[in-house]
């Protein structure tokens, strides 16, 4: 197993990369965006942790690993966003059953961890296979529950990027996998790709405001939460009317401190 590359959240892009001077690219582009990547090419292929005391992780099979750092306002922040691109495991061909198990495996360790699933906060609070068929009749981007063990069948209907979603103190981690489309043949072997996306607290809450806006999702995020708490509770009481049962354990998780520099 290759020697991890540890990543943490708000660590500086020149001090990351002075940790891997050797593994990490910097790309620095003229409007002050500096981009920071490594990729694995090779067998063995990369190990990466992520640093995050009792909730750290490490993803094995690593193919890439992607982070920006932004100018400015954001600049103190360091890098608060990776993603990061993994196989299932070292071949890159694999079972489609094979391949639904090792997932599963994968967010039973983020569970295990500590993590807590996440909802979004204008979807309705579905579990189990309630949430899975309600995603797959509406939009991928809603998710699935991680600790629902879908049917190989079931498996193979769920749509390339859709998300299993998680929280912890201080950061959020996205799961997707990507399904190489023409080997979609159950009994054959297929080809997937993992991308785990993590990303701070702050970094979460700026994506509830336009990207013209972000500096000042302090001020805008109060202003939206409670239109984010109507489309949920539309959405809840359309459900139920159906007979659909509504996951009323969930809570949210807490936000971020809205007090400091709030902009204009």
């Amino acid at each position: 197993m290759s020697n991890p590359v540890t990543i943490k959240l708000g660590e500086s892009g020149p001090d990351f990369a002075k940790r891997y001077p050797s593994m990490v690219n910097v790309v620095h582009q003229p409007a002050g965006l500096d981009f920071y990547s490594a990729r694995w090419g090779a067998r063995p292929h990369g190990v990466v942790k992520l640093d995050l005391g009792s909730y750290s992780l490490t993803l094995p099979h690593v193919l890439s690993l992607q982070a920006a750092q932004e100018p400015g306002q954001l600049a103190p922040e360091g890098l608060y966003e990776f993603s990061i691109n993994t196989g299932i495991t070292e071949p890159e061909l694999i079972a489609h059953d094979e391949a639904r198990l090792q997932t599963y495996k994968i967010l039973s360790a983020i569970l295990q961890a500590g993590w807590k699933p996440f909802i979004e906060r204008s979807e309705p609070r579905l579990s189990g296979q309630v949430r899975y068929d309600y995603t797959l009749k509406t939009v991928s981007v809603n998710g699935l529950d991680p600790s629902y063990l879908p049917t190989l069948d079931e498996w193979m209907r769920i749509e390339s990027r859709t998300p299993w979603s998680f929280h912890a103190p201080g950061a959020y981690l996205e799961l997707s996998f990507t399904r190489e489309r023409t080997l979609t043949d159950p009994a054959k072997p297929g080809s997937y790709m993992l991308t785990f996306n993590v990303k701070t607290e702050a970094e979460h809450s700026r994506g509830y405001v336009e990207s013209d806006d972000r500096p000042r999702w302090k001020v805008l995020l109060p202003k939206l939460l409670p239109q984010l708490t109507l489309a949920r509770q539309q959405k809840e009481t359309e459900l139920r009317a159906k007979g659909v049962p509504i996951d009323e354990s969930y809570k949210d998780p807490e936000l971020p401190s809205l007090s400091g520099d709030l902009g204009t």
